[in-house]
């Protein structure tokens, strides 16, 4: 059960990290900001699971941007701007 409890924390901690913030992070983002909270997390379990979230339409993939996937965890439809020079995304 412990395994469990353990699985679901990570993933509730990856979602939450990802809905807490408006700058469209990158997986590597997301891994940073939640080892702070789950040090043995690892970037493995945020791909999975982020893959697992756009699966089941809980958050959306900017595409990438500069070589790098960004992702949404606002849903509701609304337009993104990504800038052509630093390549942040706002929307």
């Amino acid at each position: 059960m412990e395994t469990r409890t353990k699985h679901f924390r990570k993933r509730d901690a990856i979602l939450t990290c990802l809905r807490s913030t408006d700058t469209h992070p990158s997986a590597e983002w997301i891994y940073e900001n939640v080892r702070q909270e789950i040090p043995d997390i690892s970037l493995a379990t945020v791909y999975r699971n982020l893959s697992l979230f756009k699966e089941q339409g809980m958050i959306s993939s900017l595409g990438t941007v500069k070589g790098i996937e960004r992702f949404d965890g606002n849903v509701e439809p609304h337009v993104h701007f990504i800038c052509s020079e630093c390549g942040k995304a706002r929307g």
